[in-house]
């Protein structure tokens, strides 16, 4: 199994983050993929989004990628999204040991 956790900080002053990744979740689902589970940081930057979302391997993941791309619900939501980021999102992949 892995983990794909990626770590989303906002702008200053920009809102709504918290809504559109639940959004990109309950979308995700919609399509037949894992959950994208949203948290939010308690220390560290200001407003900072974490999610995950479980695979049973990194070729499962892999070949979701595409699916994702094509599915405008999904790119759509991320179209919201990418404005209030400080930077682009930072993705980790977590191995089960």
């Amino acid at each position: 199994m892995v983990v794909i956790q990626r770590t989303y900080t906002p702008k200053p002053g920009k809102g709504g983050l918290a809504g559109l990744l639940k959004m990109v979740s309950k979308n995700t689902i919609e399509i037949g993929l894992p959950e994208v589970k949203v948290y939010r940081k308690f220390l560290g930057p200001h407003g900072t989004m974490v999610t995950t979302q479980e695979w049973k391997s990194i070729e499962d993941y892999n070949n979701s990628r595409d699916i994702v791309r094509q599915t405008k619900e999904i790119t759509s939501v991320f179209e919201k999204i990418y404005p209030l980021l400080h930077n682009t999102h930072i993705t980790e992949i977590l191995e089960s040991a």
